[in-house]
């Protein structure tokens, strides 16, 4: 059974619905142009559309605003990394001027502390100090082609820290005045009472012994080397007495804090000392006598 073709391909000849088409248009155009026949219309459409317009353009305006703060974000990131480098690098540099500050007046004071006594010395820098926590000894950058030899004392700008135990070609080990059992015979600066010093280990501080009159002590007096024994020339300063314990069943202790801190300086110096028959006079840096209470000058 023969069937009639669909509708959309039984539409009549397309030229001439072309034509109507065109010529609608061009009257259309033509009608708007010489009579403003659609402006109405388009202000109209125009009223009509306005809000579907704004609701279709909020989402690319929200895009366009995060893309911007998260550029603005990623800007001041980048510029806040760059301000806390800089900020870094400037604490450095200031920490390092301030160390080089300190190391300079500590070789100022060591070189006036050279001129004062009547041997020689020979600067010296500490080089590393051992990990082992029960031995209180450093190792320094001068030896055997120094001329450095065993006993020989090593002091601070401030007094003396150790001596010299073992000596290497380039490089020698010093036992510090805090090492347990070690022993230096020193006087009250104040009043000449004498007294050994003894070491009493890590952390521990030093124990002053066998002196004859305890109720001349008081905290605050100033240790320096005796010089009886041959191997720290007399007047270095050592120690200050930091307490008195006195008990009528145990005795009396006296705890004493050395006057030299390593933690503050790495620059030293070997004293070249030669024992003589006559002790010099008691030499105390300037360091040391600043810090001097005014009763020092009462008694």
């Amino acid at each position: 059974m023969f069937q009639s073709p669909p509708a959309l391909f039984n539409q009549g000849a397309p030229l001439l619905k072309l034509s109507v088409f065109v010529s609608l248009c061009l009257l259309l155009i033509i009608a708007d142009y010489q009579f403003r026949a659609t402006e109405q219309i388009r202000a109209t459409l125009q009223i009509v559309l306005y809000p579907i317009q704004i609701a279709l353009s909020q989402p690319g305006k929200l895009i366009d605003t995060a893309s911007d703060n998260l550029r603005s974000l990623s800007t001041m990131k980048a510029v806040i990394e760059q301000q806390t480098i800089q900020i870094q690098n400037l604490s450095l540099l200031s920490n390092h001027a301030e160390h080089l500050e300190i190391e300079n007046a500590n070789l100022r004071k060591l070189l006036a502390l050279q001129q004062q006594v009547a041997f020689k010395t020979l600067a010296t820098e500490i080089i590393y100090k051992p990990s082992n926590w029960a031995s209180q000894k450093i190792v320094i950058n001068r030896g055997l082609a120094d001329g450095v030899n065993v006993g020989m004392p090593v002091a601070s700008d401030t007094g003396i820290i150790g001596q010299i135990i073992r000596v290497f070609q380039y490089s020698a080990e010093v036992s510090l005045i805090e090492e347990r059992d070690s022993a230096i015979p020193v006087l009250v600066s104040r009043n000449g009472v004498r007294g050994a010093l003894f070491g009493m280990g890590r952390a521990e501080p030093l124990d002053l012994r066998f002196i004859n009159s305890i109720g001349d002590l008081d905290v605050g007096d100033y240790l320096t080397t005796s010089g009886i024994d041959g191997t720290y020339p007399a007047g270095f300063p050592v120690a200050i007495i930091t307490k008195i314990d006195r008990s009528e069943t145990a005795g009396t202790f006296i705890s004493c804090r050395p006057v030299a801190n390593l933690n503050r300086f790495r620059h030293l110096m070997v004293l070249l000392y030669q024992p003589s028959s006559s002790a010099p006079n008691p030499i105390i840096p300037d360091s040391v006598k600043n810090k001097k209470t005014s009763k020092w000058g009462n008694k």
